[in-house]
């Protein structure tokens, strides 16, 4: 650890060679180790460099959740290209994540009208309308952002959200496939087709739709649990119990888990199996359910 923190002292100097290594870190998705070499490589970066550098600093910081900084690298790069819509664009998805929902509407305002015809800054301001609880001005950015690019699978995907918030299942569950149809791995997509499958009791389509959730990403310990229950509803009971193993391992943390996991096991007749995992979660929660 110490040679690591050390490291850019090596390369000072050197902008090639510390923004080469910031880049590979970054593409690692080690981004607090890539910040340290950007930060220096600021100091030797010719005048054309700056901007881009900036852009990556911004991007950092926003992946290590401080979205101050990463605002103030941002607002840096747009001074030296104010007419670069994407810049903005960023400034507003840090804004988003630092929960300023009005400020990041601003300035989604400000990339639109400079790229009026990138679809995703549209989708991104409606999914901050949507969050602040404006349901019909997400719904008209999000039909905007469609319009503005019929293959844009994520505006379909935003609109299902805005369709099924009041209560419009089926057309939602329409705009889910169609955004699958754009794109065959919007994993997502997959998982709220199968929520709105459980929604209205299509068991056997929702457990297909989380399969496929599962293929394209079987780390999300919410998929497996859906899966569960959408298993135990089917009166699947082993394989509703394995998926709900499936996201205790991945969350252990994850309560509802263990109760439903000792409920399947004990109407699939594995008492003690079941037994042991209820004396497990009272362990863990101190509380029997």
């Amino acid at each position: 650890m110490i040679f690591l923190l050390a490291a850019p002292l090596l390369y000072a100097g050197n902008y090639e060679v510390l923004t080469g290594l910031g880049d590979d870190l970054m593409s690692k998705g080690s981004y607090s180790e890539a910040v340290k070499y950007l930060t220096q490589a600021v100091d030797y970066a010719p005048g054309e460099k700056l901007m881009s550098l900036y852009i990556d600093m911004g991007i950092c910081w926003r992946k290590l959740n401080n979205y101050n900084r990463a605002i103030f690298y941002y607002k840096k790069a747009s001074a030296l290209s104010p007419g670069m819509g994407d810049i903005y664009y960023d400034i507003g998805l840090a804004y988003y994540y630092k929960g300023d929902l009005k400020r990041a509407i601003a300035e989604y305002h400000t990339a639109q009208k400079l790229s009026p015809k990138s679809a995703e800054f549209y989708g991104s301001e409606a999914m901050a309308w949507r969050d602040m609880g404006n349901l019909d001005r997400a719904t008209a950015v999000i039909q905007k952002a469609i319009e503005t690019d019929p293959n844009y699978p994520g505006g379909y995907v935003i609109y299902a959200n805005c369709l099924a918030d009041v209560g419009k299942i089926k057309t939602a569950i329409d705009m889910y496939k169609h955004a699958i149809t754009l794109r065959p791995d919007y994993t997502s997509a997959f998982y709220n087709l199968g929520f709105l499958y459980d929604e209205i009791r299509d068991y056997p389509r929702a457990i297909d739709a989380y399969r496929q959730a599962l293929k394209l990403n079987g780390s999300d310990p919410d998929t497996h649990y859906n899966l569960g229950l959408s298993l135990m509803h089917s009166g699947d009971m082993q394989g509703a119990s394995d998926e709900f193993k499936a996201s205790i391992n991945l969350d252990p943390g994850k309560k509802d888990a263990y109760f439903n996991l000792v409920l399947a096991l004990k109407q699939a007749g594995m008492d003690e199996e079941g037994a042991k995992w209820e004396k497990i979660s009272v362990n863990k929660f101190g509380e029997r359910r």
